[in-house]
């Protein structure tokens, strides 16, 4: 069944509203997601952070707050909802509550903490410190606010620790219930979230010749797909053992008898799986690894983007044309999992809202002298609020509508342009440092050192693939802030997920400790022809920043 634009909004409205009934989402903070470095600092106990300002403290890979956060709320489904804004740590503002992180148990330094935790002695003060980008809503973009500070920073006084053990998992939890917070360097004031202003991107200056080719994205999704048997064993979600695993039998026996009128564990208990019941998804590595399958194809689509080549770990693929060395690690991690195929839940219901009247996006090639050879064009991605129209199957997005460019900062802070070469009716781009993808007003992710390469076909449509490197807690902030309602409607187990992202990381280093964050990626779109306004194109070839008049600059 094909919806409306108003029933999918609708639709999407109330299932955002009774996920975040069913997780408490009115009493609770809205906020939980944290993956990512973030720093503790206990009086006589030296920690295995070696970058100032923290050197000598703990580094934790993930961390939340209070004992049983709420899943965060789903945002800008309708459309309606800017992500144009900034939420605060959802840390508690004040009074007792409870801290949970998880500590890479590769560390020497971890002894001493560990001797501290299990002696169960009162710690009178501990510092806390975690990144203010890290703490906002997965789904916002736009500048931190100037006011708002690199690093929340927050004293916890009258604390206990405790350290419940599973020998082998990777990262060791730890539990820091406190008797008062108080907030360091920084003060919530109202309104939370908060609006925020953006400029314009500022583009470079295009073509002053040649034609021009506009197409409106008629499919955009991550390249998940090589075989039709690259996987023999699909990923998969969590199981009901799992979720009693780590109890004590006679806590096991309590929790099977009153889950199962339900049905057994649904999914609002199942993140809490963990050792003391502590929730998984948050924490991802305090268990064990519970395997991970990854798809068998040595053909797949991307980009050589480290110009290395490759190795046991991270095996360069050739692209079906027979180009070397392409890296695509998110292909490593995706195609196996049901969901994120092409016919997959997250792919198809994305490009249907954008069907539906969601955001446009547009690829536009500008600078053409040949058709099929030319040393020079310019290719901008940019967005538009026009809606696309399809044909009375609603199937087929139809061509050669117009589309003009959203001067709303939201997006237009996001337009890009790449510089490339037209070669036998294929355009290769120079890199940008980095480019950032608005899916939708619901999904909006960054991609580094990236690149485009367009097949220009002879039908008029064309096939690009755009790629460079996804930051991997990015990506599992997004995957995973619906918790277990995506571990089960997608079809992965998040430890499993978390622990093969790691693996399967292969750029951007970390400057503190040089393990690498990047996973590179690469994703595929189709368009169709649109038509750009002439005035609105001779706006985008002269460049500088779209919806601010020149002489005003």
């Amino acid at each position: 069944m094909i919806l409306s634009r108003k029933q999918m909004a609708s639709s999407f409205r109330t299932m955002s509203w009774a996920i975040a009934i069913a997780a408490g989402g009115g009493a609770s903070p809205a906020l939980a997601d944290y993956i990512g470095p973030s720093y503790l600092e206990v009086p006589g106990v030296r920690g295995n952070a070696s970058a100032a300002p923290f050197r000598g403290w703990f580094r934790a890979e993930a961390h939340y707050w209070t004992k049983r956060p709420a899943r965060t709320m789903i945002r800008g489904i309708s459309g309606k909802e800017s992500g144009l804004i900034f939420t605060y740590s959802n840390a508690p503002r004040e009074g007792a509550s409870v801290l949970s992180l998880s500590l890479d148990k590769r560390s020497p330094a971890l002894t001493g903490l560990m001797a501290l935790c299990r002696a169960g002695s009162k710690v009178q003060q501990l510092q806390f410190a975690e990144l203010s980008e890290f703490a906002r809503h997965p789904q916002e973009h736009g500048p931190r606010p100037a006011d708002v500070p690199e690093h929340y920073r927050y004293t916890l006084k009258d604390a206990t620790l405790s350290c419940p053990e599973v020998p082998s998992a990777p990262e060791q939890a730890i539990t820091i219930a406190f008797k008062s917070i108080e907030w360091i360097n920084f003060h919530v004031q109202p309104p939370n979230p908060r609006p925020l202003t953006a400029q314009p991107a500022e583009l470079r200056r295009g073509a002053k010749s040649g034609t021009n080719r506009s197409f409106v994205l008629s499919w955009f999704a991550p390249i998940a797909d090589a075989a039709e048997n690259q996987c023999p064993q699909m990923n998969r979600k969590p199981t009901q053992d799992e979720y009693f695993a780590l109890m004590p039998p006679e806590r096991a026996a309590q929790q099977r008898a009153a889950l199962a009128v339900g049905g057994g564990a649904n999914t609002v208990v199942l993140p809490y799986r963990g050792p003391d019941e502590m929730n998984v998804i948050l924490l991802p590595g305090i268990v064990a690894d519970p395997g991970f399958e990854t798809p068998r194809s040595e053909v797949v689509r991307g980009f050589d983007l480290d110009g290395k080549g490759g190795s046991a770990m991270h095996p360069d693929f050739v692209t079906p044309d027979g180009r070397k060395g392409i890296d695509n690690q998110l292909f490593a991690l995706l195609g196996c999992i049901e969901g994120w195929r092409r016919r997959g839940f997250l792919p198809m219901i994305g490009n249907e809202l954008r069907r539906a009247g969601g955001l446009s996006i547009l690829v536009d090639i500008s600078g053409i002298d040949d058709p099929r050879n030319d040393n020079e064009v310019f290719v901008t991605l940019l967005y538009s609020a026009d809606p696309m129209k399809r044909d009375g199957s609603s199937k087929i997005v139809l061509p050669d509508y117009t589309f003009r460019p959203n001067p709303n900062p939201e997006f237009s802070q996001d337009f890009a342009r790449f510089k490339g070469k037209l070669v036998d009716g294929v355009i290769m781009t120079d890199s940008l440092p980095l480019v950032t993808m608005h899916e939708g007003p619901a999904s909006t992710w960054s991609l580094f050192n990236a690149r485009m390469r367009i097949e220009l076909l002879d039908d008029g449509t064309m096939k690009a693939t755009l790629g460079g490197y996804r930051d991997w807690r990015q990506l599992l902030a997004m995957a995973f802030f619906q918790a277990s309602d995506y571990e089960n409607t997608i079809g992965f187990n998040a430890p499993s997920m978390y622990n093969a992202a790691r693996r399967a990381a292969d750029g951007l280093p970390d400057p503190e400790t040089g393990t690498l964050n990047g996973l590179s990626a690469a994703y595929e779109m189709e368009g169709v022809p649109a038509f750009i306004p002439p005035e609105a194109s001779a706006r985008l070839a002269r460049g500088g920043r779209i919806g601010v008049d020149r002489q005003k600059r």
